[in-house]
């Protein structure tokens, strides 16, 4: 059973807090409109009088806005929805005839009361225009709460198709490494079963991270550089001395959330594109730095300056640009400088979250 209280929407509030204020007003009026003729009406007697005429409206205008709600004046539906109201105003100046008639011993309406066609005259001529106002206000409310509804609906298929356009980036990421992988361990099983077996161990955690079905689309920048530290294990054993790695981290950015597989697609390109190839040793640098309210990101790795880079599909700095696109707009920044022709850089530039606070002090962490 639910036991939870029950909460009075916040337009019965406003409507209540409306017609308190005009009755309020309304009373003051009569008050100073009776110290003008020379006959003083107390207040008591003014605040009497204008709630209990004016208080009525409270019910009459939420029945409206429930009417106009299931009946608004919209293209395609003009003549019904007058007919509809008309016929609700009606009924509204009959209520409120009845109701004079009923309570003219409480509130002394008049000095003798007439026969209720003459009250019903008065309340066409105190009520009719006052009800069709009522409705314009009615219109103007459900317009709005319209317009709201719609933004929202925008709103969510805005981030659905930001969603499913990101986890196509992702889909696009995760077989392109994964198999690269794989490959390397089906290399290494013919020359090392022990290293092979360490490489499995790997590839499982990239596997696991890998092939996750949710939906985030962020991560701690640690996490992330655990996942990257999956690969290196594979791709050190298969290279043995041929590769180098380098981190130098600013510990105050391990925490700053990152896009899931950012640095992955950055780090293979580095290797297969960069290193694998090489006769020569190679080395890879891992940077980030909090700095200027971004965190900054950069892959840097030696090249052969007589073979030159050996070129990609370029699937995996598409990828990366198009995340960082979607996740931050013109916040975020993929670069690729200028550097000496025996190094390639890769930089990404990542806005900090709103909350995040500058650490008073940062360390430095250098892994080789």
């Amino acid at each position: 059973m639910d036991k939870r209280p029950f909460k009075i929407p916040l337009i019965v509030w406003m409507v209540l807090l409306w017609w308190t204020a005009y009755s309020v007003m309304f009373a003051s009026q009569v008050v100073a409109m009776g110290d003008t003729d020379g006959k003083p009406i107390a207040w008591s007697r003014a605040l009497h009088f204008s709630f209990g005429g004016w208080m009525t409206w409270v019910p009459f205008s939420l029945g409206i806005l429930w009417l106009v709600r299931r009946f608004p004046i919209e293209r395609g539906a003009v003549l019904r929805a007058l007919a509809v109201q008309s016929l609700g105003v009606l009924a509204i100046i009959v209520l409120k005839a009845a109701y004079v008639y009923v309570t003219d011993p409480v509130f002394e309406w008049y000095d003798e009361l007439p026969g209720f066609g003459e009250v019903l005259l008065t309340s066409v001529r105190n009520n009719l225009m006052t009800a069709w106002t009522v409705i314009g206000v009615a219109h103007a409310f459900v317009y709005y709460e319209r317009a709201r509804e719609r933004e929202k609906r925008i709103a969510d298929i805005e981030r659905s198709l930001v969603s499913t356009r990101l986890e196509a980036l992702r889909a696009q990421v995760n077989p392109h490494f994964l198999f690269n992988a794989l490959n390397s361990v089906a290399e290494m099983v013919h020359v090392d079963r022990d290293l092979a077996d360490r490489m499995l161990v790997s590839l499982s955690a990239l596997l696991r991270d890998g092939l996750k079905q949710d939906e985030v689309q962020e991560r701690p920048l640690r996490d992330e550089l655990a996942v990257v530290d999956h690969y290196l294990m594979i791709e050190k054993i298969r290279l043995t001395s041929r590769l180098q790695v380098r981190r130098e981290i600013d510990t105050g950015s391990l925490d700053v959330p990152v896009p899931v597989l950012i640095l992955q697609p950055l780090v293979e390109n580095a290797i297969v594109h960069g290193i694998a190839r090489r006769r020569s040793p190679g080395w890879l640098l891992i940077r980030a730095e909090v700095a200027d309210g971004r965190l900054r990101l950069a892959v840097e790795n030696s090249r052969e300056l007589e073979a030159g880079t050996v070129a990609g599909n370029g699937v995996g700095l598409r990828g990366v640009s198009g995340r960082l696109q979607l996740l931050y707009g013109p916040r975020a920044r993929l670069l690729q400088p200028e550097t000496a022709p025996d190094r390639y850089v890769v930089e990404l530039e990542i806005p900090l979250p709103a909350t995040a606070t500058k650490p008073a002090a940062q360390a430095l962490e250098r892994v080789a």
